[in-house]
């Protein structure tokens, strides 16, 4: 595999995460409910900010994502 290949992938597969995390985001707030953080990757914060209720962030293990919803 050549480095393009493995980049190519690695922006790909989040691109198609964070698709996924925003379908979750959209019905949740369509719905009425909290959103406390929308995130994509798990762990230590890298990167975030905060607008409305919601905090925004890019966390350090870039193997998926996900919405914090209200009560969780």
């Amino acid at each position: 595999m050549t480095v393009e290949t493995i980049v190519s992938f690695i922006v790909i597969l989040g691109l198609l995460i964070f698709v996924h995390e925003v379908g979750h985001f959209l019905v949740a707030k369509r719905a009425g409910i909290k959103v406390e953080k929308f995130s994509l990757g798990f762990g230590p914060r890298l990167l975030g900010f905060t607008r409305g209720e919601t905090e925004y962030r890019i966390s350090l293990l870039p193997l998926g994502g996900y919405v914090k919803l209200f009560g969780e």
